[in-house]
């Protein structure tokens, strides 16, 4: 089944927009497909390190997420992928 995983890199900005939102079948998986996707549009800033030392939220609710910026620029959560920033519908 899949879930929605906030993957926090800011922990000073816990809901900002400088985390990750990925709907994924596991966090592992989550951090696979984040990895990758991040490859794909060049953002080296963020090492696989990083990306594995971050914290995991499981079933985020999103209400929780920043209502300014955040929610009304992510892609669709029951798509498996990057849905934050918004690359699942940007293939």
């Amino acid at each position: 089944m899949l879930h929605r995983y906030w993957l926090v890199t800011n922990p000073d900005d816990r809901y900002g927009s400088k985390n990750f939102g990925v709907t994924a079948f596991s966090p592992q998986h989550a951090k696979s497909i984040l990895k990758e996707q991040l490859r794909k549009i060049g953002w080296t800033h963020f090492t696989d390190d990083s990306i594995d030392q971050a914290e995991v939220v499981e079933d985020i609710d999103i209400r929780l997420l920043d209502q300014n910026h955040v929610v009304p620029n992510m892609g669709v959560v029951v798509f498996q992928g990057v849905w934050w920033p918004n690359i699942n519908l940007n293939k």
